[in-house]
């Protein structure tokens, strides 16, 4: 680790305007109810061969493409492609803050949609390994959250995490899940 003038460590800090202009990206966190009556979200698991974020737990999402009207339908077209969600189906009861990516430069917009009925989801084969329905429950569940240590490229982070279905959510995607949550705290609060 390079050292600063007084001995000290410096660390590599990651300021956004140092990156060039964030792509546009969105996300759908789309809300329904299992087969049991419980409000679950869709995760998938990418497939461990893909270039980027390989095997990690994401919601559905990406980059918003030319022909995307806006983000909000960028959010809708990548749930239909990755998950076969039918944007028919949803409708859009929120938005919550911008997430910056700094690992891959997206600025990814969440979308909240609530489905009324339990859609048929199906995988898709080039991008998506498996689906796992996270009920909104274990946001607030103490011994689904927790921190953990990533390590990368020569770093290590402690970061929030949610570990559930055998799998570890982490990144923009515990983030944005941790948003939800606050915001559905706060609602709660103030009912």
């Amino acid at each position: 680790m390079p050292r600063g003038l007084d001995g000290e460590a410096t660390r590599r800090r990651y300021d956004r305007a140092d990156f060039p202009a964030a792509r546009p990206a969105a996300t759908l966190l789309a809300i329904y109810p299992d087969e049991e009556g419980r409000l679950v979200i869709p995760l998938t698991v990418r497939h461990a061969d893909m270039r980027s974020h390989a095997g990690e737990v994401s919601l559905p999402g990406g980059a918003v493409d030319a022909a995307d009207a806006n983000r909000e339908a960028a959010a809708l077209r990548e749930a239909w492609e990755e998950i076969g969600l039918e944007p028919d189906l949803v409708r859009i009861v929120g938005v919550l803050d911008d997430v910056w990516i700094a690992v891959s430069n997206f600025e990814l917009r969440p979308f909240v949609g609530t489905v009324a009925t339990r859609p048929t989801l199906v995988a898709h084969d080039a991008e998506v390994a498996s689906i796992i329905e996270l009920p909104l429950d274990a946001l607030f569940d103490p011994a689904v959250l927790g921190t953990e240590e990533f390590s990368g490229r020569g770093f290590t982070v402690s970061a929030g995490a949610y570990r559930y279905g055998g799998v570890r959510v982490w990144g923009a995607t515990a983030f944005t899940l941790g948003m939800l949550a606050h915001v559905l705290k706060e609602a709660a609060a103030d009912a």
